[in-house]
């Protein structure tokens, strides 16, 4: 039959999941409990058939030695240390008349716990030890999980004889899935059968990732109390012979099953599975094939963790290379924030996914792939936004149920992961995968029952275990643990390449801006030449340069004849015009290695590097005839121009020398040209 489910439905179990289990006060009667008091080392209470295993009823006050003998007493004084743990084998006892008892031991609270139960023929240990060898070995040599986990079912099946043995995988919901099995050929079977979370409620989960191995031998046994009743309940989660809820035992008579058995699958100390076993009679196990069993399970465990950590490895690598490849694009490229814009086809392939989006204050800006529509994603996008306010990603693989107010979308959006790219103007970027329909095939029916009116007496098992399948929809497949970290490193690494550049456009505008300033601190305003303080600064420059190589430095100083006449004749805009005709004129004139200033109203200076007297007159007489024929009226009339008058100095720079003598050597020469009729360059002596 099949029936399309609700994602969330599973079986009613309300005071199931509170059923104190690991205080049951009595133990399954195939064998004995003793509680010894830690401080006196003296029996306190009991429970099991005495008679029957070790032909004499115990009674309080007798001490481990007189009990079990002085070489057990020692044993179990050397594993003291075992406070806390899951029962341990410290040896066996040979009773009078009686078969082989292999005790266990551990702590529970101020007691010493010894159980005893039925062991194995004894013998050399050498013979279990090589089939300890050869079990594990023939684990680890398989190249699957999935065949690992089946070669354990058939080793688990071989040591016990049980009709069925499963894997049984938990997955993220709490719900299991049998993976694998080895059963006899006249029972059906459960392979890739889902059980709801119901039939193992939390505290029984725990009960098992604390203790690796639990054994039912006959679920028809009639609990064995502890006699007298301890003041308060006794904590036996690790006691091998707790007795069981009643509870699971009807569920097992619910499943025909006359036995059972346990083995625990930690992957690094959280509960991956169990190694499930089931039997339709009664069937006693020995400790011996009970510490094997656990051994299979302790070696499945560590295979499932070594094949999980080397495909987790795999596929992290190949999922950082996908991330480096982007954020290598990002870093060389000049412009990442349009960059960004642009790679939707790219940032699609970061994780495996159906479509991929960029989108700004919820307006599509790039996609990839199948995504939503316009109106879906501004929707959509205000409420993935608001999980994104207190942290770095936000995933989900049922859109429809985490987001209320989004539509549903199966065909593009069942599920999504989110993230904010901090470009310029900060942009949601959200990978989107289709809904993943899944048939699963249930061991009953798991649609919620009625709950009973009474809590723990009416607490009643589901009966039928016959194949239910249900149609799950609305789900995506599940993003998993190195998607998630390869997005947000991405994230991380990104925001910081953004920023990186958006400093660098900002240092560089900076940057810009202060030579702006630098050149308009240090350019005359009227004419475009430097001024002043930049000549001065040069001046100081090239007199060092002159003195350290042994160089001549020349310098002209040029005024304008009669420019206060000009003005006062033509205007003030008019003199502006003719200073910037002068500069001009000046500027075009000049050596590529001279510069040329405005240092004064009508007055410039020329600084001469590497010249002679001779080369220093020819630059000076060329300026002075440029100025002459650019013909500017001169306000005397007649058919007179502007003129100017230039002083030149050259000199060999040396450590007596200052700048300011050249200057003054230069404008004494000015004087001269000036005092004997202008329109003139004369050098200085």
């Amino acid at each position: 039959m099949e029936i399309a489910l609700n994602v969330n439905s599973s079986a009613w179990a309300p005071s199931c999941a509170s059923e104190p289990i690991q205080i049951p006060g009595s133990i399954q009667p195939h064998g004995v409990l003793l509680l010894f008091d830690g401080q006196t080392d003296k029996l306190a209470h009991w429970a099991g058939d005495f008679e029957r295993l070790l032909g004499s009823e115990p009674s309080a006050g007798r001490t481990i030695e007189d009990l079990l003998g002085a070489s057990l007493g020692e044993a179990l004084a050397a594993r003291l240390f075992l406070h806390g743990r899951e029962a341990a084998y410290v040896g066996d006892l040979l009773p009078p008349g009686r078969a082989r008892l292999a005790a266990l031991a551990h702590r529970s609270g101020d007691f010493l716990v010894i159980e005893l139960q039925p062991a194995g023929d004894e013998g050399s240990g050498l013979p279990a030890l090589e089939q300890v060898r050869a079990l594990s070995d023939q684990i680890a040599a398989k190249p699957t999980v999935a065949e690992a986990c089946n070669a354990a079912a058939e080793q688990v099946r071989s040591i016990t004889g049980f009709d069925r043995v499963m894997v049984y995988r938990f997955l993220e919901d709490g719900s299991g899935s049998v993976i694998a099995e080895a059963r006899s050929a006249d029972i059906s079977p459960f392979f890739n059968h889902r059980f709801p979370s119901s039939d193992i409620p939390p505290q029984a989960r725990e009960l098992y990732r604390r203790s690796l191995i639990r054994t039912i031998s006959d679920v028809a046994y009639r609990p064995s109390p502890l006699t007298p009743p301890p003041h308060l309940p006794l904590d036996m989660s690790h006691c091998v012979l707790r007795s069981v809820s009643p509870v699971h035992i009807q569920y097992l008579k619910n499943m025909k099953v006359g036995a059972s058995m346990s083995v625990s699958l930690l992957v690094e100390g959280e509960l991956w599975g169990l190694i499930a076993c089931h039997h339709h009679s009664a069937r006693p196990l020995t400790v011996d094939a009970q510490l094997l069993c656990r051994h299979v399970g302790m070696s499945l465990s560590a295979f499932i963790l070594s094949c999980g950590q080397a495909e987790m490895a795999l596929l992290d690598r190949l999922q950082r290379e996908s991330v480096e490849t982007a954020l290598r694009r990002l870093r060389s490229s000049g412009d990442p924030d349009r960059l960004l814009h642009t790679s939707a086809a790219e940032l699609k392939t970061l994780v495996r996914c159906g479509g991929f989006a960029l989108l700004d204050q919820g307006e599509l800006v790039a996609s990839a792939g199948r995504v939503p529509d316009g109106d879906q994603l501004r929707i959509l996008a205000p409420l993935v936004d608001a999980h994104l306010e207190s942290r770095d990603s936000y995933w989900t693989d049922r859109v429809a149920q985490a987001l209320p107010g989004a539509v549903p979308m199966p065909s593009t959006a069942s599920g999504l992961m989110a993230i904010r790219l901090g470009a310029a103007a900060p942009l949601l970027a959200i990978w989107f995968r289709p809904e993943l329909v899944e048939e699963i095939d249930w061991a009953g029916d798991p649609r919620p029952k009625e709950a009973p009116v009474e809590p723990l007496a009416a607490l009643n098992p589901r009966r039928s275990f016959a194949t239910w399948r249900e149609k799950v929809r609305g789900r995506s497949r599940p993003w998993l643990w190195y998607e998630i970290a390869a997005v947000e490193l991405f994230q991380l690494r990104a925001g910081f390449i953004l920023q990186r550049h958006r400093l660098e456009e900002v240092n560089a505008q900076l940057a810009e801006a202060n030579d702006g300033l630098k050149a308009l601190a240090a350019t005359d305003p009227l004419t475009g030449l430097p001024n002043r303080r930049l000549f001065d600064e040069r001046m100081d420059v090239e007199f060092d340069h002159a003195l350290r190589h042994g160089q001549m430095l020349g310098l002209l100083v040029i005024d304008v004849d009669h420019f206060k006449q000009f003005n006062d004749s033509f205007g003030h805009p008019a003199g502006d015009e003719c200073l910037r005709q002068i500069a001009a004129a000046i500027e075009a004139t000049r050596r590529s290695i001279d510069v040329a200033a405005r240092i004064g109203g009508e007055e410039f200076a020329i600084l001469l590097p590497a010249v002679d007297t001779a080369t220093a007159a020819t630059v000076a007489e060329r300026v002075r005839l440029a100025i002459e024929q650019l013909a500017i009226d001169h306000p005397l009339g007649g058919g007179a121009v502007m003129t100017v008058s230039i002083g030149t100095a050259v000199a060999t720079p040396a450590a007596t020398i200052e700048p300011s003598e050249l200057m003054s050597r230069a404008d004494r020469a000015l004087y001269v040209a000036k005092s004997n009729g202008r329109n003139r360059v004369v050098a200085s002596d």
